[in-house]
């Protein structure tokens, strides 16, 4: 019996029903729908869970990533907070010379890891990583930071209170903060 229920489609007949968010297209106004219904014409879907590398070489800030942060800049901005993506997609390049020059500056690949991913680890050159209000506003970012999973999005690392990533879907709840980018190496 519960083998048949894993089986059976996505549909109110089998009792799954799966949240999916949307945002409408300009106004970004975020409701809630499922994946059978899906968003309407004028809305743009933030997805139903994590979002994923493209197998594709991206040249771009994931549009679900994008979209997600444009939802959620809408909403601080009825509260006063100005969000502001200040660094996304970066090409594997412009990772690779930001990572050369931390450790050129801290003197080793580990230390510099600390502040910088190393391009083969960073989620910048894929596209699934944004920097928001760096340097200059880490009170706007921390509204991000309580509220950014009602959207799918969340802080990443506890020396980085600028770096977010869609590794949620919109309502879950953000994982644990990993102490810096170095723990990325080991896994």
């Amino acid at each position: 019996m519960i083998l048949a229920l894993f089986l059976l489609p996505v549909s109110k007949a089998s009792g799954v029903d799966i949240p999916e968010f949307c945002a409408h297209k300009t106004t970004f106004e975020m409701r809630t729908t499922n994946v059978i219904k899906r968003c309407n014409e004028d809305e743009i879907s933030l997805g139903s869970g994590p979002i994923t590398a493209s197998l594709t070489a991206p040249k771009a800030l994931n549009e679900t990533l994008e979209n997600r942060f444009r939802t959620a800049q809408a909403s601080a901005a009825k509260e006063g907070v100005n969000l502001q993506i200040t660094s996304g997609y970066r090409s594997i390049e412009r990772q690779r010379f930001l990572f050369d020059q931390a450790v050129q500056k801290y003197g080793s690949y580990k230390t510099a890891a600390k502040w910088v991913a190393p391009p083969e680890i960073s989620n910048h050159p894929l596209g699934l990583a944004i920097d928001v209000n760096y340097p200059n506003d880490p009170k706007a970012a921390k509204w991000l930071e309580v509220n950014g999973y009602k959207f799918g999005l969340c802080r990443v690392f506890k020396n980085e209170w600028w770096h977010f990533e869609g590794n949620i879907a919109p309502g879950w709840k953000c994982p644990k903060l990993l102490k810096d980018a170095r723990a990325l190496l080991q896994s």
